[in-house]
């Protein structure tokens, strides 16, 4: 037991202290988190709003299909998404059940490569499915998809599926230019789902046929680790729905669910505001940052970014240098080495430390710590200092204590 103890405090003494740059990362509300302890992770459902049936269920199944509907419902005012399945698990979950469902062995399918900073897990988990995986093409000199060179593959030859899964993406895609006729779109927007909900990036489910979205529901949206899959494609939405439930998925672990639509209900109020202050904070740091030298990613002349990413390109001493004094200082970040960063550098990104409020006057000194962190001799007693005197970690962007005391007494 006591050894529990000791693992749980180091854990969270150490999140208390660290500087959150990971863009992959974020935190969820106390008034989303009270799902998780109502009861709900032990029970089952099959089916979703569009395939319940109550005589092949489980008894009691009923009272969480209008979660379900609510889901779907958010969806459509957040997504504009006619068709939802919020069951799956994670966002890597949702890419397995989306390429499970609609693709078949000896396929054809152009991925976004890892080097052009698409998901890196993506490849391997086609190429274990079966299908035949090629890249699609990337200009490195413009930093987007080389739409000309792709469409002209997808009219030469008999390309099923694209799959676009950005990790790493300061400058959204372009999807009105990719030609669906004869092929099917596949989107991990997970890094953006939140931005696409705030319209601050194009929705593209809106405008393009043929194509599926879908993604991990904990980072610039600010929900549980949990899947999302939206299309307004009946049928494409047809296949999907008849396969993951409860063909690949038995326990959708409903108190995720419900989280989710919780953290759905708080962003209809809060999103937008929470969204426009992560892009503001990631122009704001980038500025900084080139200020001190660093050279910075940029969308065009008068932006650095459109997204809660920063890019921070170096060469490999200075990467593995900040990388380092990162791990000794708690300042949680990732290094890259790919041919998006010309060789080497830093992603970090602002999506949780805009979570807590923090203005823009304190990016000055977030980049003042990055750049003491890259010199060869660090001024150890300065970046304590600078660490120090952070804002505090307390959430914004949610409901006030007043009205998450109507939920609390359902919490187990």
């Amino acid at each position: 037991m006591q050894e529990l103890v000791n693992l749980t405090e180091s854990f969270i003494t150490y999140y208390d202290k660290t500087l959150p740059l990971c863009a992959a990362e974020n935190v969820i509300s106390p008034f989303a988190n009270m799902p998780l302890s109502m009861g709900f992770q032990e029970r089952y459902i099959v089916g979703n709003t569009y395939s319940y049936s109550e005589q092949d269920n489980f008894i009691g199944s009923s009272y969480l299909l209008p979660f379900y509907q609510m889901i779907s419902d958010q969806c459509y005012k957040l997504f504009g998404a006619k068709y939802s399945d919020a069951r799956t698990l994670t966002g890597m979950n949702c890419l397995m059940m989306v390429l499970s469902a609609l693709s078949e062995i000896g396929d054809s399918i152009l991925n976004l490569g890892a080097s052009a900073g698409g998901h890196a897990s993506v490849k391997p988990i086609a190429e274990r499915l079966g299908l035949e995986v090629g890249e699609v093409p990337f200009d490195f000199e413009k930093q987007d998809i080389d739409y000309d060179k792709l469409n002209q593959r997808l009219k030469d030859e008999k390309i099923k599926f694209v799959l676009l899964a950005p990790s790493d993406i300061i400058r959204p895609f372009q999807f009105e230019k990719i030609d669906t006729t004869n092929t099917t779109v596949l989107y991990d927007a997970s890094q953006l789902l939140g931005l696409i909900a705030a319209d601050l990036i194009d929705n593209p489910i809106k405008t393009v046929k043929n194509m599926v979205m879908f993604g991990g529901t904990h980072k610039t949206f600010p929900g549980p680790a949990s899947g999302l899959i939206l299309t307004n494609s009946e049928e494409l939405h047809k296949r999907l729905e008849t396969s993951i439930n409860p063909i690949y998925i038995r326990h959708t672990q409903m108190h995720q669910k419900v989280s989710l639509l919780f953290a759905m209900i708080e962003f209809e109020t809060f999103g937008k505001s929470y969204q426009e202050h992560i892009v503001e904070l990631s122009n704001v740091l980038s500025a900084e940052l080139e200020e001190r030298g660093f050279k910075v990613g940029k969308v065009d002349d008068n932006k650095y970014t459109s997204t809660h990413e920063v890019f921070i390109y170096t060469d490999k001493e200075i990467m593995d240098r900040i990388f380092e004094n990162s791990i000794r200082f708690g300042v949680t970040l990732n290094k890259k080495k790919k041919e998006l960063f010309y060789g080497y550098g830093i992603r970090l990104g602002t999506q949780e430390v805009a979570r807590y409020g923090w203005p823009k006057d304190s990016m000055k000194a977030i980049a003042e710590i990055i750049y003491e962190i890259s010199l060869p001799v660090v001024d150890d007693r300065k970046v304590q200092r600078l660490l120090s005197g952070m804002p505090p970690k307390k959430i914004q962007y949610t409901f006030d204590d007043a009205t998450a005391a109507y939920f609390k007494r359902f919490v187990q």
